[in-house]
């Protein structure tokens, strides 16, 4: 499946822009992503340009919540779609929305939020990408009526760098479509005007490096100058803006925006360092931090979640290890080469970190030489794209020969200290200098080396886990997988390897809530408040079991796909229409919704956490007013959950109401390759090649597990590519053990054995190697005991099917002697009647196999009698095939009237005498149907329930034998049966290894 339309458009994008057929673009374009009044500003001056174009009149009218990403349902009322940085390209990623798109009558309007310069495409083939390109041009290949694109009057808002103008208007050239800015035309047909768009492209091009030069090196400045540069909740803790006595902050000259030190926060400070500096653990340094908010003496900053507090982060040992942590250094900042450990004694020795460490290691501990010097080693990005860049006397450094950008290091002028009610200077924040170097040199022996580079991607190894890519899932109150009543159930999958080697996973659950993050979802290290893992454990299975059930599964459903006895079970994904998908609008409020929702529980968990602190502390008012405030907190979550399921279920009806049937054909080979693969994965401990991996992930999907007694259920989703585009969905489903809650013997109780071996239909050495027991012990006392229990009581017959290389003749038997008592009877065919006579039958006489007879030479013997149309009718000698391949005229003939024998394995017959003196043999005449005189039995079966005809072969183009009595003209085989098998030869037993195996060609 190609994940982008016939004219190069990538299919997320090309279903939101739909399938009008506009001859009008209009674009409007602001750098800055969540900026509603510059937007604004930039789409009043396009409005009142284009005034007099009707259509642009109705868009002008639009209420300003319209063009809001925060109210998707206000914008869809007006036909507005979002767009995210996702929906470009397939290597784009992020899930903000950065453009909006309508179109009314002849017009396409789009509402851009993006800077035109930056490289928001990270492309490991080729040149990373700018985003607001990328939506020109696929609106200009998504709809080729396209006649005009019309921006404002400022050519920049087209685009400021060179290349990508030069890509849009060649575009345009091409496609003949007229570029318009500020109401003036441009026709690149008329060379004139073709010439005046290149002097625009100029002035846009060189006015970009020029303005970011100085905004750069202005910002620059600032840092050598001391000045803050930065947000207040971005500032280090000890400093804020410099304020007016209206509360406004102040700016002075060169530094901008001036740091000021909090005396308030001496205290603080000193008690943390060094609590720190003494090797107090993160999560208690946290605790402190919280009862110093609790005090009023600290105020989290936090600039991506203004209202996050120290006392949320309580409880939680990742959140209070990370929210710590970025009191002493930026969580983003580690060095890429650590620094030994004699650079860091000689830092504790008193040298100048300048003399010891490289600029990464001094960024990463400049919040605590801020503390300690009063100076703030600093590090800003460069936005312009070049080498061996020089701003105000300082070169920019870059970070590899592939880096265009690079960054400045400075060191800033001293900040003030804070000063005590005397006026005095309040050096450090009363921290000692030999304490600031502890706390650094502890935080530079905590690192860990960083990880191989990779060129941009994740590390990659040459092996990975098969299955490895299970998503956590949520099971409503009241649902089955649910284990709490007040609110939903996370599940999760999580990877281990126990002492032996062999590769486990974990299912694991919590309260919905326990996962949830500030910033994203938890790990699986957190289960709540008081909370450990095993009381979070449901269950253990081995992967190589789950991967071996996957490829037995898989392979059986796509062989259902091919057998016309059988009604697939597959359902297409969703198909890009040409009308917009109304669920994505929906399915963005809910996204938006279940963040409230999150950050509404994370409220009545600081009221909580309040509550108990005041409750402590003694203060019982305080604890009751922050009681008193969590029922209307849970009124407003409860709303939101109504909301959620109702926009939910909205989704689901919209899906099931799209569903269609229509002929198609699914490319199986894909399948075939994976059942081959996870195969391999289940011999070599769940182990596979990394890009057989990556195709599972890509695969499989919509994983669930579920517990049930001793065995683990586990489903998924298979995508198979269909030749028409788009994948079909086969749902797949089977059990594994629960090794958990299994020890020693009952590993491989008879359940499970049965499960695999003949539900499953799996062989009986993949059955012994997966349980780790020999095929001895699962022959002796799991198969054999089980099989006699259900009516299989013959030697042979329960030989033949242990060994048999038709894994459904298991499956269709365990279905037969498993059904439950008093169950109707299921429509048969005179196939599986036979199969149930061949195998319950207590006379039935055969070998210690399914296949007990060396037959290649009697396909060859076959071969030799069907070679042309002479030979068909009329034979050969028996002498001359007993020559040709090697064999004696007696045993040619038992080919045609087999030996009696008193006891034991009668053969079948497999030839016909051709003369009444009985000197040539030929093939037997296929009497059935339309096969009569004119094909013959030329296909070897030697199997029980083929044998039982008194023949061991079969017409190869009807697949029956030619037997002509009772319910013989009506037995026809499965297309399976024209395999061929032979005996592995004499010597060896059934439990050592199969005795049947495939016939060489």
């Amino acid at each position: 499946m190609t994940q982008y339309t016939d004219r190069k458009v990538y299919n997320p994008l090309a279903t939101k822009l739909g399938a009008g057929r506009p001859t009008s673009g209009h674009l409007i374009r602001f750098s800055l992503v969540r900026d509603a009044g510059g937007s604004a500003g930039q789409r009043d001056s396009h409005f009142s340009i284009y005034c007099n174009d009707p259509d642009i009149a109705k868009i002008s009218q639009f209420p300003e919540e319209a063009w809001d990403p925060a109210q998707p349902d206000v914008g869809a009322k007006h036909g507005i779609t979002w767009i995210t940085m996702a929906d470009l390209h397939h290597d784009a990623t992020g899930h903000e929305p950065v453009a909006a798109v309508v179109s009314v009558g002849d017009v396409v309007f789009l509402n851009i939020t993006l800077s035109s310069t930056i490289k928001h495409i990270v492309r490991l083939d080729g040149e990373d990408l700018n985003g607001v390109t990328v939506l020109v041009m696929s609106l200009l290949n998504h709809f080729p009526t396209l006649r005009e694109v019309c921006w404002a009057d400022d050519v920049t808002r087209a685009g400021r760098d060179r290349a990508d103008w030069s890509t849009i208007t060649n575009k345009c050239k091409i496609r003949d479509v007229t570029m318009v800015f500020g109401g003036q035309r441009y026709d690149q047909s008329i060379p004139g005007d073709e010439l005046a768009l290149g002097a625009l492209g100029l002035v846009g091009g060189s006015d970009d490096p020029n303005r970011r030069r100085r905004m750069t090196g202005k910002r620059l400045m600032k840092y050598k100058a001391g000045g803050a540069a930065l947000a207040e909740r971005q500032m280090p803790y000890g400093w804020c803006h410099k304020k007016d006595k209206h509360g406004r902050s102040v700016e002075e000259g060169n530094r901008g925006l001036v740091p000021e030190a909090q005396p308030e926060m001496a205290p603080v400070i000193e008690a943390i360092y060094r609590a720190h500096a003494a090797g107090e653990t993160y999560q208690d340094l946290t605790a402190r931090l919280a009862a110093f908010e609790a005090e009023g003496m600290i105020t989290r900053r936090d600039h991506t979640d203004l209202d996050n507090t120290f006392a949320r982060a309580l409880g939680d040992d990742n959140a209070s290890y990370g929210a710590a942590k970025s009191f002493f250094c930026r969580s983003d900042s580690n060095p890429r080469a650590l620094p030994s450990d004699l650079d860091v004694a000689r830092y504790l020795d008193g040298e100048d970190p300048a003399d010891v460490f490289d600029a990464d290691v001094r960024f990463y501990i400049a919040k605590v030489e801020l503390i300690r010097t009063g100076r703030y080693f600093r590090r800003l990005s460069n936005d312009i794209r070049g080498r061996n860049i020089v701003l105000d006397g300082i070169p920019a450094t870059y970070r590899d020969d592939l880096d265009e950008y690079g960054y400045f290091d400075v060191l800033s002028a001293p900040w003030g200290w804070p000063t005590d009610d005397q006026g005095n200077e309040i050096a450090r924040f009363g921290v000692p200098d030999r304490v600031c170097r502890q706390v650094a040199a502890r935080l530079l022996r905590e690192l860990r080396a960083p990880k191989a580079p990779s060129g941009g991607q994740a590390h990659h190894t040459p092996t990975r886990r098969a299955l490895q890519c299970f998503p956590n899932w949520v099971v409503a109150p009241g649902h089955l997988g649910s284990k709490y009543d007040d609110e939903p159930t996370q599940w999760g999958v999580q990877a281990r390897v126990n002492n032996s080697g062999r590769a486990n996973a974990i299912l694991l659950f919590r309260r919905e809530s326990a996962g949830a993050g500030t910033r994203g979802g938890r790990g699986w290290s957190y289960f709540g408040p008081g909370e450990t893992k095993p009381d979070h454990t449901a269950a253990t299975f081995s992967l190589t079991e789950l991967a071996a059930s996957v490829a037995a599964r898989l392979d059986h459903g796509v062989r259902s796909l091919l057998d016309p006895t059988t009604i697939a079970q597959l359902t297409e994904t969703q198909r890009r229409s040409d009308d917009a998908d109304p669920t994505t609008t929906w399915r963005h409020q809910i996204a938006l919704k279940t963040a409230a929702r999150t950050s509404l529980e994370e409220e009545i968990k600081g009221h909580r956490t309040m509550a108990a602190l005041s409750a402590a502390a003694g203060d019982e008012d305080e604890a009751k007013a922050y009681a008193a405030n969590i029922p209307g907190v849970k009124t407003k979550v409860a709303a939101l959950d109504a909301e959620i399921a109702r926009l939910e279920a909205k989704t689901r009806k919209h899906h099931a109401g799209s569903a269609t049937t229509r002929p198609d054909h699914a490319n199986i080979s894909v399948a075939a390759h994976l059942v081959a693969g996870l195969e391999a994965a289940a011999r070599n401990n769940g182990e596979s090649p990394s890009r057989f991996g990556t195709l599972c992930d890509e695969t499989f999907i919509d994983w669930r597990f579920d517990v049930d007694g001793e065995d683990v259920v586990w489903a998924c989703t298979a995508l198979l590519p269909l030749a028409t585009r788009g994948h079909a969905q086969l749902p797949l489903t089977s059990r594994i053990r629960n090794v958990r809650t299994r020890t020693g013997k009952n590993l491989a109780n008879t359940d499970t054995v049965v499960r695999y071996l003949f539900e499953e239909g799996r062989d009986l050495t993949a059955t012994a190697d997966l349980l780790q027991v020999t095929r001895e012990t699962l022959l002796k006392k799991r198969v054999m005991p089980w099989l006699v229990a259900n009516g299989v009581t013959a030697r042979g017959a329960k030989c033949a099917l242990v060994d048999h290389p038709i894994s459904e003749v298991r499956q269709e038997l365990h279905r037969w002697v498993t059904r439950q008592p008093g169950t109707p009877n299921s429509p048969t065919s005179a196939y599986t009647e036979r199969l149930r006579s061949t195998y319950t039958d207590l006379s039935l006489s055969w070998g210690d196999a399914a296949v007990p007879d060396d037959t290649a030479w009697i396909t060859a013997a076959l071969a030799l009698l069907t070679v042309d149309t002479a030979t068909r009718r009329h034979g050969l000698p028996i002498l001359d095939v007993a020559l040709a391949l090697g064999k004696t005229e007696d045993e040619i003939r038992e080919l045609v009237k087999p030996q009696r024998r008193s006891g034991g394995f009668t053969r079948p017959v497999y030839l016909a005498y051709a003369n009444q003196s009985k000197t040539h043999v030929k093939a037997i005449p296929c009497p059935h149907g339309k096969c009569r005189r004119r094909r013959h039995a030329d296909h070897v079966v030697l199997l029980p329930e083929v044998a039982a005809s008194g023949y061991g072969v079969i017409c190869s183009h009807c697949r029956r034998a030619p037997a002509q009595d009772g319910a013989w003209p009506v037995t026809q085989y499965p297309t399976t049966y024209l395999g061929r098998w032979t005996s592995a030869g004499a010597g060896g037993s059934l439990r050592e290894g199969p005795r049947t195996i495939r016939s060489p060609r």
